[in-house]
């Protein structure tokens, strides 16, 4: 592996060169961004450098990933034993830190609360008791806190102190998707490295190869619902939402006859169905947290197939009127939609907010 395998992310690459180069890395990054773009890939990535016994230091200019950058650049060797097992995530001086971690925690009552947050007792535990111990191959320790935007208050308060001062070759890397739910002061202390959504062609080719038996159109299907997460897509493909959106699609068909409170309950009970792989996934799911994955996934293929509209694709077929809907109406439908997210976001009635806008879409006909 080489850091640069982490695919369309130039910015976030050039930030990292720059430090490593100049041997002048901070101790603490939160790299943010959407899920399922390459923030954990690169962390693991840039632990690897840290961490080899050789690293390599050569021009950057032929590297594509980096854009128009010009200068030296610096990699892991990919042969030492360093190398060898930080990919599989077995070196001792790379610690991975997520919710479900508290399973293993010394104190049963940990062990048995449900991974809600990244808690303080995880944070305590896995992270502040361990940067004091040395490094077991003598180099650094990278930590690498997944989900780290789920910490709890507590565990961030608790955290601020080993960001700020952590031991000498300590490195800790904060994946984060929403920047708002981090506190004020844990932002001020590391340095953030912004993540962009991938390509639609780059995530069209990597579904067709890593899941050969997906057609063109249905890998960009689940590609524009992911919107530039390949993580997403690849989650969206084995859900089979594709299958699942002609369903729904045929429903907004239907309106006209079927009406528009039957349609908002065929729907309510579609969401309950999408959010069933989002609990297989994750056992500490809340029923409410289940149905709001599911809501968000059916109004993201409400919201691409209006949006086709929009681009003028006409691949989701003729379901639910297309010839009769214009662009503008387009527009007005993904509004709604939008609308309709946020009220999910505000923990607003799932049947009530459904019913508002399946009235609104059936308006748009």
């Amino acid at each position: 592996m080489s850091i640069f395998d982490v695919r369309h992310q130039p910015r976030a690459h050039r930030i990292l060169q720059r430090a490593l180069v100049a041997e002048r890395l901070p101790h603490a990054y939160i790299f943010h961004g959407p899920d399922g773009v390459g923030k954990e890939a690169l962390a693991v990535e840039l632990a690897g450098v840290l961490l080899c016994a050789e690293p390599k230091r050569f021009d950057g200019g032929s590297v594509r990933e980096l854009g128009d950058w010009s200068g030296p650049v610096r990699d892991r060797c990919g042969r030492c034993d360093d190398c060898r097992v930080v990919s599989p995530g077995t070196h001792p001086d790379l610690h991975l830190i997520y919710r479900r971690l508290n399973r293993a925690h010394p104190d049963k009552t940990v062990r048995d609360r449900k991974a809600i947050d990244l808690g303080v007792d995880v944070i305590r535990h896995f992270v502040i008791d361990a940067v004091g111990l040395k490094p077991g191959r003598g180099r650094a320790k990278v930590f690498i806190l997944r989900e780290a935007d789920m910490m709890s208050p507590a565990a961030q308060n608790a955290l601020l102190k080993t960001l700020e001062e952590p031991p000498a070759a300590t490195f800790l890397i904060l994946l984060v998707s929403l920047l708002d739910r981090l506190l004020p002061t844990t932002l001020s202390r590391c340095q953030q490295v912004p993540f962009m959504p991938l390509p639609l062609g780059f995530l069209v080719e990597q579904l067709r190869r890593r899941q050969p038996g997906l057609t063109e159109r249905q890998a960009d299907f689940v590609a524009r619902l992911s919107l530039g997460s390949l993580g997403a897509a690849l989650q969206y493909a084995d859900d089979r939402l594709f299958e699942r959106n002609e369903r729904i699609l045929a429903k907004l068909a239907n309106l006209p006859h079927a009406g528009a409170l039957a349609v908002a309950k065929d729907l309510l009970d579609d969401a309950r169905t999408l959010g069933e792989p989002f609990r297989k996934r994750n056992s500490d799911l809340s029923e409410t947290e289940t149905l709001r994955q599911g809501l968000l996934t059916l109004l993201a293929i409400l919201a691409n197939f209006y949006g086709g509209f929009l681009r003028g694709d006409r691949n989701d077929g003729d379901a639910g009127g297309a010839g009769s809907i214009t662009p503008e109406a387009g527009a007005e439908a993904i509004s709604a939609i939008g609308t309709a997210e946020r009220q999910i976001d505000r923990n607003a009635s799932p049947p009530l907010c459904l019913e508002s806008l399946v009235f609104h879409l059936a308006r748009l006909r």
